[in-house]
């Protein structure tokens, strides 16, 4: 009787287990692939192969510059397509990337991809993923956690705080496309999958000095991403970061062509790990300072890594201190924040140029050198959570930051215990030596300078018996007068 029961429920769960594989699977034998090449399909032909779409689902709303996607689908030629509603039907409005991974969901690694525009069709736009190949394994997986589309202040975007501006907004999409083939047809299972989503964010950057150095002036750029999100962490472990940088030189006034020339751009992405993630610093000039910082920082070790005084330089009797402080601007901005993710580091050059033409020197002026880091967007993060450990894709937008450090630094020179002791005997050395060479002529400087001093009691001397002469003779008449009115 056990054994029955006990097959009954193993029956039952693999039943429920099936049913609920059926509901979640969409059948797109038509949609999974769609024709490509020179000629692209029209995105309507598509869609409407599935018998289950149906237009009237995708009202226009003219007020909702959101995007949703409908559905992905493989090319013969190894192309991914993602077929997007978007309900306020602007031709002009497109997606301008989305993030991508292929790898199960367990094992989720987002990237972002461009999306290239094909056609569209009152509120349906069809784009092709630039950057996927569809892979030739039997089961193929797309995690896409959001799509984007440029900001835009008219369609309601949010502006950044701080100094910082965005370039695109996220729409969240948080399900997996699996694809493979049944009974000799292509199908898609569509399922939801969790994510985390970035609430507040800051973009910025700690400049580190390399130290005093002649005609030049150098430092480290700590690029740094800090943040709060609409979970709790309790520990950050890892964390997947992608963002653009380009070198610029500024040649100022004075220069032949003064102005900023841009180096190329750069897409970068980087996986931070707290376990064995540490960077070190030490500038190359005089009197450098030497700075130390871990990857995944919370906001009060970042704080404390940037607020601090290190004595550098310990002499006979002088001590070189270099200080680092947050600027009121950099403490409003790192407020409500929790984490601090510091991706990367650049140089920073302040020099002054001589341009030469022959043997003749025809302008001297000032150039900076640095990269401009942007559209920081963070991917995923690994984190620990009462206990359990969760590996989530990131729903955030692309950020940029001002070129301006969020802290102040400044070299203090400053005498040491020893050398406070030394002045003060040198003061004691150089008294006696100037009594010493002073004392023939003591006698004469102390009567010249009794003379001196005595000068202006000597005149008020007089002045004072002047005027008791005065008042006796004014007493006097006064006498004078009387008897004469007697008599």
């Amino acid at each position: 009787m056990k054994t029955l029961q006990r097959k009954s429920i193993v029956v039952l769960a693999l039943f429920l287990a099936l049913c609920t594989f059926i509901m979640s699977v969409q059948s797109v034998a038509n949609v999974a692939f769609a024709a490509s090449g020179a000629e692209y399909s029209d995105i309507l032909a598509d869609l409407k192969k599935d018998s289950m779409f149906d237009v009237k689902n995708y009202p226009v709303v003219a007020t909702d510059y959101s995007l949703k996607i409908i559905q992905l689908a493989e090319s013969s030629d190894k192309e991914l397509f993602v077929y997007v509603y978007q309900p306020c039907g602007k031709k002009d409005m497109r997606a301008s990337s989305i993030n991508v991974s292929t790898n199960p969901q367990a094992d989720i690694r987002p990237i972002n991809y461009k999306l290239k525009y094909i056609n569209s069709s009152g509120v349906f736009f069809k784009y092709v993923v630039d950057g996927i190949t569809v892979s030739n394994a039997e089961a193929r997986y797309y995690g896409v956690t959001s799509i984007y589309r440029p900001f835009n202040k008219e369609y309601g975007d949010k502006d950044a705080e701080h100094g910082n501006t965005v370039s695109e907004v996220p729409f969240n999409v948080s399900k997996e496309y699996r694809f493979s083939t049944i009974n000799g047809n292509p199908v898609t299972a569509t399922v939801d999958i969790e994510t985390i989503e970035i609430t507040d964010k800051f973009v910025g950057l700690v400049r580190y000095p390399d130290g005093f150095a002649f005609w030049s002036k150098g430092a480290c750029d700590s690029h740094f991403v800090a943040f709060d999100t609409n979970k709790p962490i309790d520990k950050l472990v890892e964390a997947d970061v992608a963002w653009v940088q380009q070198t610029y030189w500024n040649d100022m006034e004075g220069a032949l062509h003064p102005g900023i020339t841009w180096g190329d751009k750069e897409q970068k992405t980087k996986t931070l790990s707290e376990s064995d993630d540490t960077v070190h610093y030490t500038g190359g000039g005089l009197f450098a300072g030497s700075y130390s910082w871990d990857r995944i920082q919370s906001i009060d070790e970042f704080v404390a890594s940037v607020d601090l005084e290190q004595t550098v330089y310990s002499g006979a009797v002088l001590d070189v201190k270099v200080a680092s402080k947050l600027t009121d601007e950099g403490k409003q901005a790192l407020k409500n924040k929790k984490w601090v993710l510091r991706f990367a580091e650049t140089e920073y050059e302040y020099t002054r140029v001589n341009d030469y033409i022959g043997q003749t020197c025809v302008a001297r002026y000032d150039r900076e050198r640095c990269t401009f880091v942007g559209d920081v967007t963070i991917l995923r993060l690994k984190f620990i959570t009462d206990g359990v450990t969760y590996n989530l894709g990131v729903i955030d937008n692309k950020q940029t930051g001002s070129n301006k450090p969020i802290n102040d630094t400044e070299t203090n020179v400053e005498l040491n215990d020893r050398g406070k002791g030394l002045l003060i005997a040198l003061a004691v050395i150089l008294l006696i030596v100037l009594l010493c060479v002073l004392s023939p002529l003591l006698s004469t400087i102390l009567q010249f300078v009794g003379t001196v001093i005595s000068v202006p009691f000597k005149a008020a001397g007089k002045g004072i018996k002047r005027a008791k002469n005065s008042k006796r003779k004014k007493e006097e008449n006064d006498y004078e007068e009387n008897d004469n009115q007697i008599y």
